[in-house]
């Protein structure tokens, strides 16, 4: 755990979203560019290597949990450029949590999350997945739902239940997506 208003103080407002390209797969099978749901499995602040700024180090793990995208988000730096990238960041992924502000790394761990993967290739090094963008999920998971039966019971124009709405993104299931609570 981490406090981050310490850091960056009590103004969290932030320009616009931006997406870091600071990440690392530790799977040898790169995921696709593109939307992927997932969940920030750990997220812990750390010192950057010259000892004069810190970063917000986010661990990503996918739905199915065969895969994790690193992040690095600078919320101290010497460089007020990526100080700036780092924060913008920060609301982005606030945002998309429907959080207002984030004070403590805690309050991301096990959130779903969707992100905006690339490939980088490596040149010298193995190519790697590199988080672009966050964004609320766009998926519906029954777990997160708060009205399962609205969703797994949806009835469909023909009258039969629709038993595979809860699996679908939530426009192709029916719903609203206002209507979600998260």
């Amino acid at each position: 755990m981490g406090n981050i208003s310490n850091l960056i103080g009590q103004n969290q407002s932030y320009i616009k979203p931006s997406g870091v390209d600071y990440n690392t797969t530790t799977n040898k099978n790169l995921l696709p560019a593109g939307w992927m749901d997932g969940y920030i499995e750990s997220a812990e602040i750390r010192d950057t290597k010259s000892g004069t700024g810190q970063y917000i180090y986010i661990v990503w793990r996918t739905l199915d949990g065969q895969h994790i995208c690193h992040d690095h988000i600078n919320v101290k730096n010497d460089n007020p450029v990526a100080v700036d990238i780092g924060l913008r960041t920060l609301n982005t992924i606030a945002r998309a949590l429907g959080l207002e502000s984030i004070d403590d790394t805690s309050q991301l761990y096990g959130r779903e999350i969707a992100v905006r993967l690339a490939i980088e290739e490596g040149g010298e090094w193995p190519s790697r997945n590199v988080i672009k963008a966050y964004a609320k999920t766009s998926t519906v998971h029954p777990k997160r739902a708060g009205d399962l039966d609205k969703i797994r019971h949806q009835v469909r124009g023909d009258g039969t239940r629709n038993q595979q709405a809860a699996f679908q993104p939530a426009t192709q299931a029916g719903i609203d997506p206002a209507d979600i609570p998260f």
